[in-house]
């Protein structure tokens, strides 16, 4: 026996080895040799189907990382090996690796029985190892029969018959039974196989008319999952359905689009009242994450059904193939111990899901970054233009809000909620995210402990006569008042010099129905950045053709989110992907229809080179002759590795960030190649959004993403990575958006930026600017990976030039 579990590192030579002679093996203690941080165990012969890696252990620390690498005999290589990494809370922890489910790093499979060494290794962070064996999947309660639908041929989830297309009625619990004399399995099947951690729903099968298994007769009660849980931005949404047993129905759904929305996109986790610092515990942010929702994946349906012919029969009607999808069916024999049947096996997937997916939950609010002013505490020195974002704080009942009078216009309302999210883009482990909801202060109660945020811009307070004046800002419910002070300089703030912003497309779960939905959402989104305090975005695009219609649609999509204010350039990040296969004279006659947006328009020609050969070598062909045909298209790349410094001279425009490489030696290239640059998907928000976007003379900065759901909008354990989502879908998108709460921090990036372009303008003309913007310059690094600067040190920055402000005897 051997297992060897390990990601991009190597096996260190102070694992011990534990050597196996057995041929195979049912079940087997492993044996833990000191230090327990590394564990090395060899296998002659592999192992039987059917068996699980069980490690068990504490972690003693925040932030630990376990790694298992598994090799076969031909392993010699990262990519030739399994590697599965592990984030850990704090506590006891089990892992579990399926043996019968292992892939390499290049998505090879292999059988447990070639397995040769499985490593375990403790790569951050400090672990005690209690326990490592090699055992028996978990099956379901010995009450239970099921069949998992899917394509894989060996063993289902849970101990349960596996079904495919060409399984037999004694490989299924037919023995002794009544076979029917037709096909089991009828309809013009599709197989499903998602990236998913519950191997009972993450495949099946969809287009299915009828499906035959076999069972004793009697009452029974069971349970049908009937929807596929997608994958890459796209959730199954079939309308009309129906499915009977043995002519009995059980299911039928006849929905309207919005229905189908509120039913399956709409619902979501019950987290309310809890945040990454109140939580009591992570068992009861899992738990009530498992119970209000994931429970409900792949929509389980119930029905008590009677069997006389030893044969359950199941139709299903749609009229889409993916309204007849079946991922799994269980049954047990209808009596008084059924239902706590049912219940147990519910705790048996909660119980695997609580493994797989442990909740880290984070120290630092939000706030931090956000550069908030809690109303009333103290004054604040404010300028004309200038977005400021404040804390309301209420420590009694005071109603509803009747009026304010406060020097500030587009006033935005928000409340903190909870969702949960990956803490990486891949990792499979889980934090909690906070979301601003808008909502409106005239219909909602401040209740005693609540927490309102207002975001605005400040505009001058009226009657004013001279400047650095005060004015007392009033909040008035009808239950009380509240009042904050405000010193107004003497400064207008300029516009947003430069485009700041995120990527958007259409939203996923409206472009399913209605284009003119998913068109009408973009520019409630537009109107949104634009109120909120962005300056730019890379818009929702359809793809052009040289269909006139097609051409218009395109020019109105373009246009729209300039005619609600926000800055081109605008990056047409997918129209040239998705046109690349195109005859090129297409591609030239659609461009040159689309010639009066070519001035504010950037179009994609390179994505991260490197990850996807066949596209790059269309692409480059492509940009080539668009080069020669159209010189004043504006063509861009964006970069990510530091590799890509060859490729500059082949773009007008590129957009870079830390991969490319952030420093006086990458911009010096750029500036001398005359390429126009842009930053990038970049950490700090705050910092990238406004010092080190100033620092850098960038002529822009957008971050990914507004609208990608991976599947389920809440359901961050779908797909191969998380969601990525500034905007969360709900059923009032247009008039109240829920926003991620580090769009604030960009904001707050944007507001020093325009502190910082204003202290600009005057230095040309000031010798007391030229000496702080200088000073500035100095304390801002252009390396920006290695020295971080926190939100206090921004805050420090920005303080000083409002000090110089505040002595100016007149308006700038």
């Amino acid at each position: 026996m051997s297992c060897v579990f390990i990601a991009t590192h190597t096996v260190s030579s102070d694992a011990v080895e534990t050597k196996r002679s057995d041929s195979s093996l049912s079940s087997e203690q492993l044996t833990l040799t000191p230090p327990f941080k590394k564990q090395l165990w060899s296998f002659e012969s592999g192992v039987d189907n059917g068996h699980e890696l069980v490690i068990k252990g504490k972690a003693l620390s925040k932030g630990v990382r376990a790694l298992i690498r598994i090799d076969h005999p031909k392993s010699h290589h990262y990519f030739s090996r399994f590697n599965h990494e592990q984030l850990l809370s704090k506590g006891n922890f089990t892992i579990r690796i399926d043996l019968d489910n292992l892939k390499t790093g290049r998505s090879a499979t292999f059988s447990s029985h070639k397995i040769r060494r499985i490593y375990y290794a403790t790569i951050e962070g400090e672990t005690e190892l209690i326990d490592a064996k090699i055992a028996p999947k978990i099956k379901a309660p010995k009450e239970l029969i099921g069949w998992d639908f899917g394509s894989q041929e060996k063993s289902g989830a849970w101990g349960f018959y596996p079904v495919s297309s060409g399984s037999r009625w004694e490989n299924i619990g037919g023995v002794g039974l009544n076979k029917p004399s037709d096909v089991l399995l009828k309809g013009n099947l599709r197989a499903r196989n998602r990236p998913y951690h519950d191997g009972l729903i993450r495949d099946g099968f969809e287009g299915i008319d009828s499906i035959t298994l076999p069972i004793r007769n009697g009452f029974w009660r069971v349970r049908l999952w009937i929807n596929d849980i997608g994958e890459w931005e796209y959730l199954p949404h079939p309308l009309n359905r129906s499915i009977s047993i043995n002519d009995q129905t059980i299911f039928a759904q006849d929905l309207t689009p919005e229905q189908w929305h509120d039913n399956y996109y709409f619902n979501q986790p019950d987290l309310s009242g809890v945040s990454s610092l109140n939580a009591t515990s992570n068992r009861i942010i899992a738990e009530r994450f498992w119970e209000s929702f994931m429970i409900f994946r792949g929509t389980p349906i119930d029905a008590v059904v009677q069997v006389e012919n030893e044969q359950l029969k199941i139709n299903l009607e749609s009229n889409v193939p993916a309204g007849k999808f079946l991922s799994g069916v269980i049954a047990t024999p209808w009596n008084g111990g059924s239902e706590k049947t049912m219940e147990k096996f519910d705790q048996l997937r909660k119980q695997a899901f609580i493994e797989q997916w442990p909740i880290l939950l984070s120290s630092e609010p939000w706030e931090n970054d956000a550069n908030l002013t809690v109303f009333g505490e103290s004054e604040t020195h404010v300028a004309h233009s200038e977005l400021v974002s404040l804390k309301i704080k209420f420590d009694q009942h005071l109603g509803r809000l009747l009026s304010h009078q406060l020097p500030i216009t587009e006033a935005i309302w928000l409340k903190e909620e909870s969702i949960l999210g990956r803490v990486g883009g891949q990792e499979k482990a889980l934090t909690l995210r906070s979301y601003l909801k808008s909502f409106d202060p005239m219909t909602t109660d401040a209740k005693n402990g609540d927490i309102w945020y207002l975001l605005a811009k400040v505009h001058r307070a009226p009657h004013h006569t001279h400047n650095n004046i005060s004015s007392v800002g009033e909040l008035v419910f009808s239950k009380g008042s509240l009042n904050h002070t405000f010193i107004h300089m003497p400064v207008r703030l300029p516009q947003t010099p430069v485009p700041v912003g995120i990527y958007l497309d259409y939203a996923p779960h409206l472009s399913w129905f209605s284009n003119d939905l998913a068109i009408k959402q973009a520019r409630c989104d537009y109107r949104f950045l634009k109120r909120f305090g962005l300056s730019g975005v890379a818009p929702a695009l359809p793809t052009p053709s040289t269909e006139p219609e097609s051409i218009m649609a395109f020019k109105k999509a373009i246009q729209a989110p300039l005619l609600e204010g926000l800055q081109p350039p605008l990056p047409a990040y997918t129209p040239l992907k998705r046109m690349v296969n195109q005859p090129l004279h297409e591609q030239i006659s659609v461009l040159q229809n689309l010639k009066q947006s070519h001035p504010y328009t950037l179009w994609s020609l390179a994505d991260e080179p490197g990850l996807f050969i066949k596209m790059d070598e269309q692409l480059n062909a492509l940009n080539s002759q668009l080069a020669d045909f159209l010189p004043t298209l504006r063509r861009y790349a964006q970069l990510n590795h530091n590799e890509h410094a060859d490729v500059i001279e082949n773009y007008s425009d590129v957009l870079i960030n830390q991969g490319y490489g952030l420093n006086p030696s990458s911009f010096e290239t750029l500036q001398k190649a005359g390429t126009r640059y842009y930053l990038y998907n970049l950490p700090n928000l705050r910092y990238s959004s406004g010092a080190y976007l100033w620092r850098s003379k960038a002529r822009g900065f957008w971050q990914w993403h507004g609208r990608m759901p991976t599947a389920h909008p809440f359901d961050p354990t779908d797909g191969r990575e998380d969601d990525v989502q500034f905007f969360l879908p709900n059923k009032q998108g247009c008039n109240f958006p829920i926003i991620r709460s580090d769009l604030v921090h960009m904001r707050s990036g944007i507001n020093d930026l325009k502190w910082l372009f204003w202290l600009s303008q005057n230095a040309n003309n000031d010798i007391h600017f030229a000496i702080l913007k200088h000073q500035l310059e100095q304390a801002i690094s252009l390396e920006y990976s290695k020295k971080s600067i926190s939100n206090k040190d921004i805050n420090l920055l920005i303080s000083k030039i409002k000090k110089l402000a505040q002595s100016l005897p007149i308006e700038r």
